[in-house]
């Protein structure tokens, strides 16, 4: 029952977003399934609905492996993102205290990732996901505040060229999670494709994603934030519709 629900909140990973993602809490609609599963691994056989042969207990496995692999990494990209800005203001001599002691408590959320990730819970995935993305937007808010009070008029052009850096490291920080998500998310199709899914739309869909790629990337290079906003508003309608082409095929199975 557990390795079940852990199935469908793999599957709810692929509504991803790209700086901050909250995902929405699913409605455990389909909790019986275990047991039908059982039922009709032994007498259905290769019905083309996907998951069968033993092969379910293996889609759960791996797909939440690379679930849980993707958001892991999406933390630590994120502590990477405010390591590398916090340098990046500390080397001009401002004082970073403040964003530093925001980025200790984003570090300490990482054990309760990963025990919301084991257990399987979306409520609490979201909790804690939540949690983060509150405080990487305190820690920038914190280091903005601290070359805005800082600052001189003989400092103008410093704090232009921290802000330039700045910029710098959120567009790489925006491409990483962009890459990530294109790798992750062929990777969950792969497992379900091999597991028996038509996974055409849901790898149609990652084809427009990557196809923004580079409009996404002058974006960020340009520092074009409403530019960003709207690829990734595409990309989040993209990531869904995929998402639940492959839903619909579990539901479809087990609610025959």
């Amino acid at each position: 029952m557990k390795r079940t629900t852990l199935a469908i909140g793999c599957v709810l990973c692929l509504c991803l977003c790209a700086v901050a993602v909250a995902p929405v809490m699913a409605k455990n609609v389909i909790s019986p399934q275990a047991d039908k599963i059982a039922d009709h691994r032994a007498d259905v056989g290769a019905s083309g609905k996907g998951a069968l042969n033993h092969a379910d207990e293996e889609l759960v496995n791996r797909t939440s492996a690379a679930t849980h692999a993707f958001r892991m990494q999406q933390f630590n990209d994120s502590v990477a993102w405010g390591e590398a800005l916090i340098a990046s203001v500390q080397s001009s001599g401002y004082d970073t205290a403040p964003a530093e002691a925001v980025l200790a408590q984003l570090e300490r959320q990482e054990d309760l990732l990963r025990e919301a990730l084991e257990s399987g819970s979306q409520g609490q995935i979201s909790s804690v996901e939540a949690k983060n993305n509150a405080l990487t937007k305190q820690l920038r808010m914190s280091l903005n505040s601290c070359v805005r009070v800082h600052g001189t008029e003989n400092g103008t052009m410093e704090m232009n060229q921290i802000r330039e850096n700045c910029t710098a490291i959120d567009g790489q920080y925006l491409e990483q999670r962009y890459h990530e998500r294109v790798r992750y998310g062929g990777e969950i199709i792969d497992i379900f494709n091999e597991s028996g899914y038509d996974t055409t739309t849901a790898g149609e869909q990652l084809g427009i994603i990557e196809g923004n790629n580079q409009t996404f990337m002058n974006a960020t290079e340009n520092g074009d934030r409403p530019a960003v906003n709207a690829v990734l508003n595409k990309n989040k309608k993209a990531w869904n519709t995929g998402k639940r082409s492959l839903w619909q095929q579990i539901r479809d199975f087990v609610l025959g």
